[in-house]
């Protein structure tokens, strides 16, 4: 079978790891290298296109799809399938029609539940128990075709979406592999979605990133596991907005303690912050223009002790 595959992000390459044994990869589509560094001034290919590369695969990056020449690109490719992992941009009708036997996408949740971009950041920003993976063949409607595969796992306590998306991504890859050999079967069994049960799950917006201390510390930790390393949850001090990477729930603040107090805690506590419910155990930041430091060191070099206030 031949397979054209779409992706771009770190999550992408364990699908296309997984089709190089059973499948002829005839081509890579992924997204345009993008700029990197502090000044923008260095490009950066995908993770999709140095692991093509690697593979000896052609890789070719149209900025969209639909862009002139690409249809007819693909179409003289001729391939039996299109696989998709996270590739980024809506594949069009007419791409779609160019593999007989269908496209298929891997999606890292229980769809219809989080359908969109951020589904993993979702999943774990609100508390839901469990997520998984979820086969669609694609329609031109977001993450709204029928079902092919769908499995669920349980969200681990403490779990972060970066090591969530490495779990989803090992399962989809060889869900993947399943559904495409079944395509080339004329097997697949696929079940409609139900959309009035579809939930979006859209990309955070810098305002939804801060970490507000009057809310319950357990809401403030899945918030910061749920965007770490980037967009990053922040808090504001003063004219700044200071990421927080890495953080943990963290007991009962002393009696008095308003949200947002700074509070210096024994052993393996470290600093934590008085939150409206508990505190919350702050391990490492980044502030802007700077690299990732430990809460500590942070603090002693803006000089805040004990009783300091992190608000605006």
């Amino acid at each position: 079978m031949k397979v054209v595959f779409f992706g771009t992000p770190e999550f992408a390459v364990p699908s296309l790891q997984a089709l190089l044994p059973w499948f002829q990869v005839v081509a890579v589509v992924t997204r345009p290298d993008a700029p990197r560094g502090r000044g923008q001034d260095r490009l950066e290919p995908p993770p999709v296109a140095l692991a093509a590369r690697a593979a000896g695969l052609p890789v070719l990056q149209p900025r969209r799809p639909s862009e002139p020449g690409f249809l007819e690109t693909l179409t003289a490719l001729t391939p039996d399938a299109l696989a998709v992992a996270a590739y980024g941009h809506l594949i069009p009708d007419p791409h779609l029609a160019a593999a007989p036997l269908g496209a298929w996408n891997v999606h890292p949740s229980l769809l219809p539940r989080w359908r969109g971009p951020a589904p993993v950041h979702r999943a774990l920003a609100v508390g839901d128990a469990e997520t998984g993976v979820t086969i669609i063949r694609l329609i031109a409607r977001l993450d709204a075709g029928p079902m092919a595969r769908r499995q669920a796992t349980p969200i681990a306590p403490g779990e972060t979406r970066s090591a969530l998306e490495a779990r989803l991504a090992a399962v989809g890859a060889e869900m993947l592999v399943t559904t495409l050999r079944e395509a080339g079967d004329g097997a697949v069994r696929l079940t409609p979605q139900d959309d009035a049960a579809a939930t979006y799950a859209g990309m955070f917006s810098r305002e939804e990133g801060e970490l507000k201390w009057a809310h319950p510390a357990d809401e403030l930790d899945r918030l910061v596991r749920a965007l770490a390393p980037s967009p990053g949850a922040w808090f504001a001090l003063g004219a700044d907005r200071i990421k927080v990477l890495a953080a943990a729930p963290g007991g009962v603040p002393p009696a008095g303690a308003s949200p947002g107090t700074l509070v210096r805690g024994t052993g393996q506590a470290g600093w934590s912050v008085a939150c409206g419910t508990g505190a919350l155990v702050v391990r490492e930041v980044q502030p802007p223009g700077k690299g990732r430091m430990p809460f500590a060191a942070f603090l002693a070099g803006r000089r805040l002790a004990p009783g300091s206030a992190l608000a605006g």
